[in-house]
């Protein structure tokens, strides 16, 4: 029997880039290009964070990645965006989702099923450590935004106008935030189909009854996936259609 809700991983699965460094370098050229000429301590706290995060990516290691990413949204929360006008971080965002480079990341191979199913009555979702509204500003470019019942994201933080700093709470935390939001929206998990591409998935894996690994996860964790959870690898786009019954 077919799933009956499809809900899917961003970073990596629908969209190339693994994590949200794109979003937030993006968001730091803009912020310091706002600061010229009339903010220049912004300006400085920009080439500072700039400084730490070359560091950052120098000590970098693979087997950290955990670190690393709490580390890199520290850096920019604490000397980028606190204290910018949420209007400037916006607007940033919704250039970042215009741009071709970015549209040219997205994996239309699972994007496309996602649509069909959402068509033939499927619950579809987005349950992801990403930031919402970028998330949702790229699909919308992308006239994939109506193709999607909810996202589940992380948030700007902001206070009184200006920027706190993005939100980190989904990410290495799925295995508990998944089954509230399943048990909120009054979803069976054992009907669900959960698409994810990396070792932060491993919990909901355990949760839902059809495990998918995506198209970009690497070759050695969809072997392992396979064997450890059943996991579904598919093929091709008709391969991934056909396993979910879009059609």
């Amino acid at each position: 029997m077919p799933p009956d809700v499809i809900i899917s991983d961003w970073n990596g699965t629908l969209i190339e880039y693994r994590n949200e460094r794109p979003v937030l370098e993006n968001t730091a050229r803009d912020v310091f290009k706002a600061s010229i000429p009339f903010h220049p301590f912004r300006m400085a706290r920009v080439l500072k964070a700039r400084r730490e995060l070359e560091e950052l990516y120098e000590g970098a290691r693979r087997d950290d990645e955990s670190n690393f990413i709490r580390e890199l949204f520290r850096i920019y929360n604490e000397q980028i965006i606190e204290g910018v006008p949420v209007s400037v971080i916006l607007r940033s965002i919704e250039k970042y989702a215009r741009r071709p480079q970015t549209q040219a990341q997205l994996e239309h191979r699972v994007l496309r099923p996602i649509r069909e199913c959402h068509k033939a009555g499927k619950t579809t979702g987005i349950f992801s450590a990403g930031y919402g509204h970028g998330i949702e500003r790229i699909l919308s470019v992308a006239g994939y935004s109506q193709d999607f019942d909810f996202i589940e994201a992380d948030k700007l933080k902001e206070n009184d106008g200006k920027g706190v700093g993005f939100g980190l709470n989904i990410y290495k935390q799925k295995p508990i935030f998944l089954p509230k939001l399943l048990k909120d929206r009054n979803i069976d998990p054992s009907k669900v189909a959960y698409l994810g591409d990396n070792e932060d998935e491993e919990g909901c894996f355990e949760i839902v009854g059809y495990p998918v690994v995506a198209f970009l996860a690497t070759d050695e964790l969809k072997q392992r996936f396979a064997l450890k959870y059943k996991a579904f690898v598919p093929r091709d786009e008709k391969d991934l259609t056909d396993f979910l019954s879009c059609k």
